[in-house]
């Protein structure tokens, strides 16, 4: 009986847990932006974080999407992957990204 009373308290309080914690989500902000298209400049970015930015929606500030649109676009054109030198983009794709960088800088979001 003592073993069932204990099986019970630990799955009632698993499933508490569970039902408190909120699950993640990630939102990209304009700072967030500015600081992936800086590491992508000095090629510092990841695959993983360019393909999350790609990926990800910005309902949140509608200002972004036409940039992240912008973004998609050029990586399909101008994505080389990880290099030796650590860049993702070919010259003429950073070259975009500086451009994409200095609008979303005057950006007011």
């Amino acid at each position: 009986m003592l073993v069932f009373i204990g099986t019970l308290v630990v799955f009632l309080g698993v499933i508490s847990v569970l039902l408190w914690v909120k699950t993640p989500h990630y939102q990209m902000g304009r700072a967030d932006l500015i600081r992936l298209l800086q590491n992508i400049l000095v090629g510092q970015a990841s695959e993983n974080d360019w393909a999350i930015f790609l990926s990800s929606s910005f309902r949140h500030c509608p200002e972004l999407e036409p940039f992240r649109d912008a973004c998609v676009a050029i990586d399909e054109k101008e994505y080389l992957g990880h290099t030796r030198t650590g860049f993702l983009l070919s010259e003429k794709g950073l070259a975009q990204i500086r451009w994409i960088l200095e609008e979303v800088k005057a950006l007011d979001c």
